[in-house]
Parts: C-alpha cells; sequence; structure tokens
C-alpha cells in the first residue's frame, strides 16, 4: 500500500517538481525529434509524448492525492483545456486513485469521530472500494446492519490548497498555457477551500433530499453520529459509476433514459431551487440495475441569485429561438459588457454573442438531438468558446456564470459520451 501523501509545502514540491521534470523531457524529446520526422510521422510521435505525458502527470498526482488531483480533474472538464489524453488520465481520479494505507485509515476515523472503526461500525472495511474528490471511500455496516459509504478525507489536505495551486501551474506548464490556466485554477481553488468540511456537505446532502423530488434519483442519507468534519457516512448507493456502467454497453433506450434524467436534474435544481450539483463528472452518477441514479459528492455545489438565473433563463430562451439581439441584451444584463468599451470590440462581443447563441440554439433546433450524429458538436463548441475567451479581457466575467457553463458543459460532454438522444425544449427555456 502507498504511504502517507506528502502535505508539507517542501515535500509536496519535490514530489510534483520530479513530475514536471519528467513531463518536461517527454515534451523536447518530441519536439527534437520533430523536424526529422514526416508528417505522418510527426502526428504519431505528437500523440505517443501526449498519451506518455498525460501517465505521467497523472502518476504524479495521484502520489500527490487530494486538491492538485481535484484541481487537475476539474480543469479537465473545464471547456477541453487539457489536451484530450490528459483528460483521458485525469478520469482515472474518478475510482482509480491508489488508497492510502489501512493503517493511516483507521487513524483518520478515530482522529474524527473520537474512537477507532471496529468499535463504531458493525463492520468497516479498512480497503477503500473508490475515490472521492478528496478522498477515499469505504464499506461499513452499522450495528443495525444498514449498509453505509464512508468518505475519509486524506490527511492535511486542507493545508494544501495554497501551495498547490502553484504546484498544479508547474505541472501543467508543458500542456497548458498559464494565461489560460491561472483564473480557473484560482476560482478551483476556491471551491475546493469549501469543500474540506464535509460537515457543509452533509448540509448540501439534506438540502437535496428534501426539495430535489425526482423520480429515478436517488440522495445519499447522512448518518450524523458517524460523521464529522473529515468523515462523512451516508447510505450506500448501489451500481455503477457511469463510465463503468457504460463498459457493459446499456442499450439505446437506456442511454437515453439517464441522459434525460441527469438533464432534469440540472434543469429543476438550476430554476426551482437556484442550487446546482456543480461537479458533473461520471464517477458522481452511480447507475443502478433499474437505472436510477444515486447522486454523490456534495462538495461541490452552488447556490444562485434567483435574479442571475432568471438573467440565464432569457439567455437561453434568446438561443433556443435564434434572438440574436436578445441573447446580446442578456449579456449587458449579466453584466458581461462594460459600458465604455471601445465601438470595434463591442462588434466582436456582439458577433461572438450572436456566435455562441446559434452554436447553443442547435440542442432546440428539433424536438431530439442526437449525440450519437451530432458527433461534431462539442468540438465546434470548443472552438466557438475560445474566440469568447480571447476576448476575455475587455468583459467583465461573472463569477457564478463561469461556474455554471461548467457544469452544463460538462453534462453536455457526458450526454456526448452516452451518444444519447435528448429532449432540450423543456419548460423553462422553451
Amino acid at each position: 500500500m502507498p504511504a502517507k501523501p506528502p502535505t508539507g509545502k517542501v515535500g509536496r514540491a519535490l514530489s510534483g517538481g520530479r513530475t514536471a521534470a519528467k513531463v518536461g523531457t517527454q515534451v523536447l524529446t518530441y519536439y527534437a525529434k520533430r523536424p526529422f520526422l514526416s508528417s505522418d510521422g510527426r502526428r504519431q510521435a505528437r500523440e505517443a509524448a501526449a498519451r506518455q505525458s498525460a501517465q505521467t502527470l497523472f502518476q504524479g498526482l495521484s502520489l500527490l492525492r487530494g486538491t492538485a488531483l481535484k484541481m487537475a480533474q476539474q480543469l479537465s472538464l473545464e471547456m477541453d483545456m487539457l489536451p484530450q489524453a490528459a483528460c483521458r488520465e485525469l478520469s482515472k481520479a474518478y475510482h482509480q486513485v491508489p488508497p492510502i494505507n489501512r493503517a493511516l485509515v483507521r487513524k483518520a476515523v478515530s482522529a474524527a469521530l473520537g474512537r477507532p472503526p471496529e468499535t463504531l461500525f458493525k463492520r468497516f472495511d479498512l480497503d477503500a472500494f473508490a475515490a472521492a474528490s478528496l478522498g477515499q471511500v469505504h464499506f461499513a455496516l452499522t450495528h443495525d446492519d444498514a449498509p453505509l459509504a464512508v468518505k475519509i478525507q486524506y490527511p492535511g489536505i486542507a493545508r494544501t490548497i495554497d501551495s498547490d495551486v502553484g504546484l498544479l501551474k508547474q505541472l501543467l506548464r508543458p500542456i497548458v498555457k498559464g494565461e489560460d490556466l491561472m483564473p480557473t485554477l484560482n476560482e478551483v481553488a476556491q471551491r475546493l477551500r469549501e469543500e474540506v468540511d464535509y460537515r457543509q456537505e452533509a448540509v448540501h446532502l439534506r438540502y437535496f433530499a428534501e426539495r430535489l423530488n425526482i423520480d429515478g434519483v436517488r440522495i445519499p442519507e447522512v448518518c450524523d453520529p458517524l460523521s464529522a468534519a473529515t468523515v462523512l457516512s451516508a447510505s450506500l448507493m448501489p451500481g455503477k459509476p457511469l463510465d463503468l456502467w457504460l463498459q457493459d454497453y446499456p442499450d439505446q433506450d437506456a442511454r437515453n433514459e439517464i441522459a434525460r434524467k441527469l438533464d432534469e436534474l440540472f434543469l429543476k435544481g438550476l430554476y426551482e431551487l437556484n442550487v446546482i450539483h456543480a461537479d458533473p463528472n461520471p464517477g458522481n452518477f452511480i447507475i443502478a440495475d433499474d437505472l436510477t441514479i444515486g447522486l454523490v459528492d456534495f462538495g461541490c455545489t452552488k447556490r444562485l441569485d434567483p435574479e442571475f438565473v432568471e438573467h440565464y433563463r432569457k439567455l437561453a430562451f434568446a438561443a433556443a429561438h435564434h434572438e440574436e439581439g436578445a441573447h446580446y441584451a442578456q449579456m449587458i444584463a449579466l453584466g458581461f459588457v462594460p459600458p465604455d468599451l471601445d465601438p470595434k470590440v463591442e462588434h466582436e462581443i456582439r458577433h461572438i454573442s450572436d456566435e455562441v447563441g446559434r452554436w447553443f440554439g442547435r440542442l432546440f433546433k428539433d424536438d431530439v438531438f442526437d449525440f450519437s450524429k451530432e458527433t461534431t458538436f462539442i468540438t465546434e463548441g470548443k472552438q466557438v468558446m475560445r474566440r469568447f475567451h480571447y476576448l476575455r479581457q475587455h468583459l467583465r466575467i461573472n463569477p457564478e456564470m463561469i461556474f455554471l457553463d461548467r457544469t452544463r458543459y460538462g453534462l453536455l460532454r457526458i450526454f456526448e459520451m452516452l451518444g444519447a438522444r435528448v429532449r432540450f425544449r423543456n419548460p423553462y427555456e422553451w
């Protein structure tokens, strides 16, 4: 079993530095060979270097665990900021991160709950069955034989967030531009500062359980006596994480049904509760045999101002109905456009606003949007958003919009992964 991950700034910097050096060497090796290769050879060498660098990155982040790995995982959802090879490797963070050893698990439970796990639970498996955002998950039974998923935070995680921002910038320097990286990285770090208290996550769990009420979507029930700031015990959700469920080749109807429920979950949370479950990675959706979805990991949730939500609804409505002028008007209402813009810049922003609206509006063009046929939709969206980001220096970016966009885009990527047919003409936006 791996030992305790380094939690000190120096130890993590040394570990991350070794990984960064390896990634840098792999990238430089590719550039050194590039002039001597044919066009096809360059393509193959570039893909090989990307795979190798991504594997090295994941291995290094797995040793660090915690916030460095979580931030990289979040960046992989940010309009494909990272190369595809890196995104594929980082997707392993959902459930394949090497666990901390059994002695540390026992010590972590005892420190958080005051007694060792063998006295608190009828059964407690010291070997984790899954990785979580900032820790790992263990199977347990209460003394009443109720099955639990017990999430244990990696030791010392809260102390590593700020230093890991700089560390991750160093690690990713060879594969992503710093000016694109830092604004998003800083925002992800801020969310993580909120996630390290599992008592707050328990509050989110109860809030969604009491108010969501969607058929086929299950919310875990918190076991308060067995929970603390760094340990969260909740009812076990049966099934498989969505990405593993897909490996069983479910039929089209099953994939459509999962997409429908995920879309309803997002829309109802946004427009009726003004709260979103804002970490749309496949590992957080547990698919059972009856196609119910167990929703887990509520550390990353976002409450939104009702006025902001109404402006966003009008923005989506304008895109759905191809009202280009209205789309730009909502950009102004949301505070994106400063009043003293140069006319030429304002024209560019108006143009890209219309372009974003046309792209997003394609989801509503027909009664059903078929991701198995519209295979270029996400790729085209990335191109449009890159042009939008190019003008970011002239805009006032609303932090709530960044968070909301990442969530919805993450769901669209999941729908593409499912190859699902989705009805986007919902009563809120259509």
